[in-house]
C-alpha cells in the first residue's frame, strides 16, 4: 500500500528514498515541493525526472486537505472547517497580527478529557490526527490566506496535543525543517490540559517548544471540577513536571486561566493562584470565558472580574496578561464550529 508522504520528516524520507534505490537529496527536492511549493501532486514536482516521478507515485501519496467551510470574523480572524478523508470533521482558526499569521491547528478528531467549559470534547474522542492530516491544516489556511506569512503555530485547536504525541512531535519536526517550512521552534506552542508525564517527556526531547498549560484554578478540588485531568495529575504532579520543563528548556511556561464568571474570578482564587505559582519562571494568560453553545454551565466575566483579578496578581509580582476576545461574532472558540456541523 502506498505510504501518505507527508507523514514522514526529512530524515524518514531519505530513509525511505535510499531503501528504494533513490538519491537521498532527493528527499530535500520533494520536501521542498510539498512544504514551500505547496503542491499535493507528484507529477507537478517537475525538477524530477518523469521516471523517478512515476516511481515516487507507486510508493507514495500525498494527501490533500482543503476547507469544507470557512468563517472570517469582523476582527480578521478567520475560522476553517475541515473534512476529513473519512468523514470526521476537525477546526483551525487564523488569527492576524501586524502582517503576519497565527495558525491554531487541531491534533485530534474530539478529546477524551471532557473539560467543563470546552466544545472540543463535547462529542467524545475519536481518533489521532495523523501527521500529515496536522500539517495539511496549515498548509490549507495558507492558501486560503497567500497575502501574509503564517509565522506562528498554536497546537491549541480540538483534541489534546499530547495525547497524540508521537505524531505531534514528527509534526512540529516537519514543519521545523530547514528544507521546507523551516518554522522556528520557539515559534510553536504546545498546548495541554496538564498530562504531568508527556510534559515531562517533552522536556528531554531536545526541543525549545513554547509550552502552554490549562490550570484555571489553583485548588485541586476545584480544578478536579472544571478538568477531569486532574483526578490523574493534581497540582502535586504537575507542577513538578512544569518546572522540570522549564529547567530543561530554558523556556518560560505560560499557564493558562479562563475566567470563569462568579467560578473561579474571587480574591482568594486570585490569592491562592499567587501562592501556587510564585517563583516560578512562568506568565499566567487570562481568558474570559466564551460562550460555548455546547456548554452552558458557566458564564463570562464581568470586566470589572476580569480587571481586577488581572490587577490582584500584577501587584503581586506575577507576570499576567489579559487576551482580548477576538473572533467572538464567528464562535471562534475550539470546537464550536465542529459542533455545529455535526449537529
Amino acid at each position: 500500500m502506498a505510504e501518505e508522504i507527508r507523514d514522514l520528516t526529512l530524515k524518514e524520507l531519505e530513509a525511505r528514498f535510499a531503501k528504494l534505490g533513490i538519491e537521498r537529496y532527493r528527499a530535500a527536492q520533494v520536501f521542498r515541493w510539498l512544504y514551500v511549493k505547496g503542491v499535493d501532486d507528484l507529477s507537478q514536482m517537475t525538477n524530477l525526472p518523469a521516471p523517478l516521478r512515476a516511481r515516487l507515485a507507486a510508493s507514495f501519496v500525498i494527501g490533500g486537505m482543503d476547507a469544507e467551510k470557512v468563517q472570517k470574523a469582523a476582527d480578521g480572524v478567520c475560522k476553517f472547517l475541515f473534512r476529513l478523508k473519512d468523514g470526521a470533521r476537525i477546526e483551525g482558526v487564523a488569527i492576524p497580527h501586524e502582517g503576519r499569521w497565527t495558525a491554531c491547528l487541531s491534533t485530534q478528531v474530539g478529546c477524551r478529557f471532557g473539560c467543563a467549559f470546552c466544545a472540543s470534547g463535547a462529542s467524545g474522542f475519536k481518533r489521532n490526527l495523523s501527521a500529515a492530516e496536522i500539517v495539511g491544516q496549515l498548509l490549507a489556511v495558507r492558501r486560503h490566506l497567500p497575502e501574509d506569512p503564517v509565522s506562528h503555530v498554536v497546537f491549541m485547536g480540538v483534541g489534546e496535543p499530547l495525547d497524540n504525541y508521537d505524531n505531534l512531535l514528527r509534526s512540529v519536526r516537519i514543519l521545523n525543517e530547514e528544507k521546507g517550512l523551516h518554522l522556528g521552534i520557539r515559534r510553536m506552542t504546545v498546548s495541554t490540559c496538564g498530562l504531568a508525564g508527556a510534559i515531562t517527556r517533552l522536556a528531554g526531547e531536545g526541543l525549545e517548544l513554547e509550552l502552554s498549560v490549562s490550570l484555571h484554578a489553583a485548588t485541586d478540588e476545584k480544578r478536579s471540577e472544571i478538568l477531569p485531568v486532574n483526578r490523574l495529575d493534581p497540582l502535586k504532579r504537575l507542577l513538578p513536571a512544569v518546572k522540570t520543563y522549564i529547567e530543561e528548556t530554558g523556556r518560560k511556561v505560560t499557564f493558562e486561566y479562563v475566567l470563569l464568571g462568579s467560578y473561579n474570578t474571587s480574591v482568594e482564587d486570585a490569592r491562592g493562584l499567587v501562592k501556587l505559582v510564585r517563583g516560578m519562571n512562568v506568565k499566567i494568560n487570562l481568558i474570559p470565558y466564551n460562550e460555548a453553545q455546547t456548554r452552558g454551565a458557566f458564564q463570562a466575566p464581568t470586566k470589572l472580574e476580569a480587571l481586577f483579578f488581572k490587577s490582584y496578581l500584577s501587584r503581586h509580582g506575577i507576570d499576567v496578561t489579559l487576551r482580548r476576545p477576538r473572533g467572538g461574532d464567528i464562535r471562534a472558540a475550539c470546537g464550536q464550529l465542529r459542533a455545529q456541523a455535526i449537529k
